[in-house]
């Protein structure tokens, strides 16, 4: 029997404002198929990416994450489940500037509810190359190196599912390569799909396209 998808979703649409922001008919996504979520800014990219991982509700639709209905499983539930099989790298990478990385890595175990695992965190800070920077704090980092802890942290809770939001956008074309080759091996090696969402087309010679978004206010001229 093949395996269930991770995602499907049906006629998903959100507003904010009273405007429409997003609107979806159709994602189906098994796993093992990383790909992207491509469109322009305002196409509602991060919106959906929020969604899938349960960090807001949809004004309608259906959405489901590993067979769970987000709408019926309520706070709770979708806190739950993004906590055990969502790992998210965020655009503004939101890492705690006050603690070391690999206490941001222990907190987000923490966080999840998972118990302590020193030798995995480990074993993690050295496939992303800063095996000898785990006491350093962000400050510390160069940009570069401070988007490899966030994709650890991402992964510290091996999720079944990883996203990412505008991950390269603001690179030149060799950090933009480096990015996504760091994306795409820990995924692998984490036994994680990929999802990411993006205007930035370089993209598309290293990820398939599932998805491609236009502003909603243009799919309805």
């Amino acid at each position: 029997m093949p395996a269930a998808n991770l995602i499907d979703l049906d006629d998903v649409v959100h507003h904010a404002g009273g405007k429409p922001i997003l609107s979806v008919e159709r994602l189906s996504l098994p796993p093992g198929r990383h790909g992207l979520l491509l469109g322009p800014s305002g196409s509602g990219k991060t919106t959906l990416l929020h969604a899938l991982a349960g960090l807001l509700v949809p004004d309608q639709g259906r959405l489901s994450l590993l067979g769970h209905d987000l709408r019926a499983i309520g706070d709770a539930g979708r806190d739950r489940l993004r906590a055990d099989h969502v790992g998210i790298v965020f655009q503004q990478l939101h890492l705690i500037h006050a603690v070391s990385i690999a206490d941001n890595l222990r907190l987000a175990r923490r966080l999840a509810g998972k118990a302590p695992d020193e030798k995995g965190l480990k074993e993690l800070l050295i496939r992303v190359g800063l095996a000898d920077r785990l006491n350093a704090v962000p400050a510390d980092l160069s940009q570069g190196e401070r988007q490899r802890v966030a994709v650890a942290r991402a992964l510290v809770n091996q999720p079944a599912l990883l996203l990412a939001d505008e991950p390269t956008s603001a690179l030149d074309d060799a950090n933009c390569d480096g990015v996504i080759d760091l994306l795409l091996d820990q995924a692998q090696l984490s036994g994680a799909t990929l999802l990411v969402a993006t205007h930035d087309r370089r993209l598309m010679s290293r990820l398939p396209v599932l998805l491609e978004l236009a502003k909603p206010m243009e799919r309805a001229a």
